[in-house]
C-alpha cells in the first residue's frame, strides 16, 4: 500500500469531521456535535501556521489525520507544538500510518518554524496510546492538564 502524506485542505473537511467524531467516541465515549466540529475544522484550516492538519492517504482515501497547534514559550524562546486530533481509521491501524504521518509532520515543523518541542495529552486510561507514544520517543513531561470552560454550551461535550 503506497501512502502519501500531505497537509489537509478544504476538500478534507468532511473526513476530518468524521474522524474527529469517531476519535471522541472511541477514546472518551463522547458524542460530538458535528456542526460544531465542522465549523472548528473549517476554522482550523484557515489558521495556519497556528493550526495545521496533516493527513495520510492511499488510493484517494484518507487513512488518518493529526493536527498540530502551537503555543509560544517565553521560557524557551520558541514554539511548543501540540499534537492533537490523532486518528487512524480502524482498518489501517498497525500498518505504520501514524508513524509516517507523525514523521511527516515533524519534518514540516523543522522546515517551517521555530518549534522547540512537541507535546501531547493522553487520556489516563488510554494505555495503548501511551505505549505507542513511548515507542515514538515521547516522555512524560510531569504536568497535569487542568481546564476551565469559558463557553456554557460546550460544558456538556
Amino acid at each position: 500500500m503506497a501512502i502519501r502524506f500531505r497537509e489537509a485542505t478544504d476538500g478534507d473537511v468532511e473526513v476530518l469531521v468524521r474522524y474527529n467524531c469517531q476519535l471522541a467516541w472511541e477514546t472518551e465515549q463522547k458524542t460530538l456535535n458535528e456542526a460544531t466540529v465542522r465549523r472548528g475544522v473549517s476554522t482550523a484550516l484557515r489558521l495556519s501556521p497556528e493550526v495545521r492538519y496533516f493527513v495520510a492517504e492511499s488510493a484517494g482515501e484518507v487513512l488518518g489525520q493529526l493536527m498540530l497547534t502551537r503555543e509560544w514559550s517565553d521560557w524557551r524562546n520558541g514554539w511548543m507544538s501540540w499534537l492533537q486530533s490523532v486518528y487512524v481509521r480502524q482498518q489501517s491501524r498497525g500498518q505504520g500510518v501514524f508513524r509516517g504521518l507523525l514523521n511527516y509532520a515533524i519534518d514540516a515543523l523543522k522546515r517551517t518554524d521555530d518549534s522547540v518541542c512537541l507535546r501531547l495529552y493522553v487520556e489516563h486510561e488510554n494505555s495503548s496510546a501511551m505505549d505507542c507514544y513511548t515507542r515514538l520517543q515521547f516522555e512524560q513531561a510531569g504536568y497535569l492538564v487542568m481546564e476551565r470552560s469559558l463557553v456554557e454550551s460546550e460544558k456538556a461535550n
